[in-house]
């Protein structure tokens, strides 16, 4: 009876995790995101208050992460789209977490490939406490109301994104 139990439980997560994927939340299930402030490179405060009235995107990642950096490519489009169109705002939220991911090595990462988008060091805050993300990459859409809208646990693209910013209007 037991070995029944485990492949269940399998394709129970298999299922929920396929499911979670690309949520988009219902209108009665949003829940409003705390604000909070996270530190640039520059030592500059940015808060998701500063951008209260517009779509914010974030994305959760860090340099050692393999499906992060195989997705910095389409995010950074996706950056330079949105800086033209005004359209939304993208954040990334470098998971620091002092071993494996550090305020260096995120920072080297983006500067040695070019990448201009904002980058916000997260120490467990928004990633951990408020989000509770499950793995790397996530992306969040919350839009200018400062309701989450939409989010996507793993990789993504430009064109899923854009989509969700269309969801979130």
């Amino acid at each position: 009876m037991k070995k029944w139990k485990l492949p269940l439980l399998m394709v129970i997560i298999a299922v929920f995790a396929f499911a979670s994927q690309n949520a988009v939340l219902a209108e009665d299930e949003k829940p409003l995101v705390p604000d909070f402030a996270l530190l640039t490179k520059e030592n500059e405060l940015v808060r998701l208050s500063d951008y209260r009235g517009k779509i914010v995107v974030l994305n959760f990642w860090a340099s050692w992460c393999p499906p992060c950096r195989a997705e910095m490519h389409e995010f950074q489009k996706l950056h330079n789209d949105l800086e033209a169109s005004g359209e939304a705002v993208l954040l990334l939220l470098n998971q620091i977490d002092g071993r494996r991911e550090t305020v260096k090595t995120g920072t080297d990462y983006l500067e040695k490939n070019e990448y201009t988008m904002v980058n916000l060091f997260d120490h467990g805050l928004v990633g951990g406490q408020i989000f509770g993300v499950p793995g790397l990459p996530t992306t969040v859409v919350i839009d200018g109301e400062g309701y989450l809208s939409s989010y996507v646990v793993g990789s993504t693209t430009q064109a899923t994104v854009k989509k969700m910013i269309e969801g979130a209007k």
